[in-house]
């Protein structure tokens, strides 16, 4: 039994066989998607005497910073199939770490068609709280039950559910230097249901993790700075997390038999930036981090997470240099997730006029091409995200994203063939950031536009899959003699069924390839 038990739900217990973008299956609907086939790709990772071997970053970053304040045997991290063992009469607090509670972000969103279906992590979510409340009930229990995590914003939107699911506290916001204190006042009921922790701990403030993190994960940077306003990362000051702490994370990884690091920004090509005006990268940082995080012992694979293409597209020397560190080749691309956003220029002047940087916004379209370029020349693999749905977005502003994605499709095969690779996921636009407040985006009823830039956009990825060699996923060879085919027929379902669709509506679905890219 524990003073303070932490869990998470079963979307965010699995490293879905690290299968690229595998994780947005826990945005699929629960009842599309079989759960036998959600189960395959989503295998929960197992429990050690019932705690999570492995877990969420933001879970283990908490944990740490707990111990700061606490002795070890008060806080347990628990495997979301076990936590009644820990829960006892001494426990204070129950603390849940979410993405997605309520199926309001982007990818769940456009994937549940507005919330019209169960995505897997809010069913994940409901069926761990009614869990936790029923150990409550049957042991006459105490404790406090608070929700904390990248998915805390969504209760701000809907209070009702705070009531609902009989959380007591929801907690927004970085806590690394208060946890202790934080705690200590949530058992003592000082504190109200909405916790929104204003301000940020310093570099030096976040505590490394003390057991293994998911996809062995470690933090390098907070923030960006380049104040998208539809995007609450890009609101707050960049921060450096030391190389020393970064280490000693990569330490506690490896020890737990990981050899692979993928390394967490907001944006990593903004990682130790000093021109704050223009965002041109810091090569010279950038190759030593990645050094330090290639040449640590254990270490064999690493990729980032998240980084933006102006930055490539402004210093290629730099993409190469770091593919050489990270040994990407034909057989071992390095995967990164930028936002390509929009191909509005319009809309991005309006609502991401830094987003270009160190080029002007009217030059979006070559510096995605420049960019991608060398993406691929170096046997990088972006998988680009947009925006859908930005307040007051108009019927020319979508016509211009399938614009750019044609315009990409058409122009790189000409400039590097064989090695031209990428993919554009689409995502609802929700309030966040500077927009909070706004409505979301609704995507039941889509314009003849609207569906050909999904149509698009799905298309490609079929494409993609055909052309990858099944070499390319880094699993099981067992493994990927199943999952290849089925990812292949599962596309060309959906590619069907959304053709299929489209033309019941009287939209031609293959109009985009009749536009003549600007």
């Amino acid at each position: 039994m524990a003073r303070i038990v932490l869990t998470t739900d079963r979307t965010l217990i699995s490293e879905y066989r690290h299968i690229p973008l595998g994780d947005f299956a826990g945005c699929a609907p629960a009842n599309r998607l079989p759960p036998a086939l959600f189960n395959f790709i989503a295998p929960k990772l197992p429990s050690q005497n019932g705690l999570a071997i492995r877990a969420p970053y933001g879970l283990r970053k908490l944990e740490a910073a707990l111990l700061k304040g606490f002795p070890e045997e008060d806080i347990v991290v628990a495997h979301p199939d076990h936590l009644e063992e820990f829960i006892g009469p001494e426990t204070k607090i129950v603390g849940v770490n979410t993405m997605d509670p309520l199926g309001l972000g982007p990818v769940s969103k456009l994937f549940t068609w507005g919330g019209s279906y169960l995505s897997y992590t809010m069913l994940s979510f409901y069926t761990l709280v009614k869990k936790i409340q029923s150990v409550k009930e049957q042991r006459g229990a105490k404790f406090k039950l608070v929700v904390g995590g990248g998915g805390a914003w969504q209760f701000e939107n809907r209070l009702e559910d705070v009531r609902l699911f009989k959380i007591d506290h929801v907690v927004m916001g970085e806590v690394d230097n208060i946890a202790p204190t934080l705690f200590e006042q949530i058992e003592n009921d000082d504190l109200p249901e909405l916790i929104k922790i204003r301000s940020y701990p310093k570099p030096e403030e976040v505590v490394p993790i003390v057991k293994p993190s998911l996809h062995g994960l470690v933090e390098v940077m907070r923030g960006c700075g380049r104040n998208c306003q539809f995007c609450e990362a890009n609101l707050r000051i960049a921060r450096y997390i030391p190389l020393e702490t970064v280490k000693r994370e990569l330490d506690v990884n490896t020890a737990s038999g990981l050899s692979n690091a993928w390394v967490q920004s907001d944006d990593i090509f903004l990682y130790d930036v000093e021109d704050k005006r223009s965002f041109t990268p810091n090569r010279e940082s950038l190759i030593n981090l990645f050094k330090t995080i290639m040449f640590h012992k254990g270490i064999t694979h690493s990729n980032p997470t998240h980084g933006s293409v102006a930055p490539v597209a402004a210093d290629p020397l730099m993409i190469k240099q770091l593919s050489e560190i990270l040994r990407s080749g034909p057989n071992r691309f390095v995967g990164i997730q930028p936002g390509l956003e929009t191909g509005s220029i319009r809309l991005l002047k309006k609502y991401m006029p830094q987003k270009a940087k160190p080029f002007s916004v009217e030059e979006w379209w070559e510096v995605a091409l420049q960019g991608t370029k060398t993406f691929n020349e170096n046997y990088w693999f972006p998988a680009y995200t947009l925006v859908l749905g930005l307040p007051g977005e108009e019927e020319e502003d979508i016509w211009d994203t399938v614009r750019l994605i044609a315009f990409l499709e058409e122009k790189l095969p000409k400039m590097i063939g064989e090695k031209a690779h990428f993919v554009v996921t689409p995502l609802s636009f929700v309030p966040v950031g500077a927009l909070r407040g706004k409505e979301f985006y609704n995507p039941k009823g889509f314009s003849e536009a609207m569906f050909c830039l999904l149509y698009r956009c799905w298309r490609h990825s079929l494409f993609e899959v055909q052309r990858l060699s099944i070499n390319f996923f880094r699993m099981h060879p067992a493994f990927k003699a199943v999952f290849y085919p089925i990812l292949r027929f599962s596309l060309y379902v959906a590619i069907d069924r959304l053709r299929a669709w489209g033309k019941s509506m009287g939209y031609d679905p293959e109009k985009p390839l009749l536009i003549k890219a600007n």
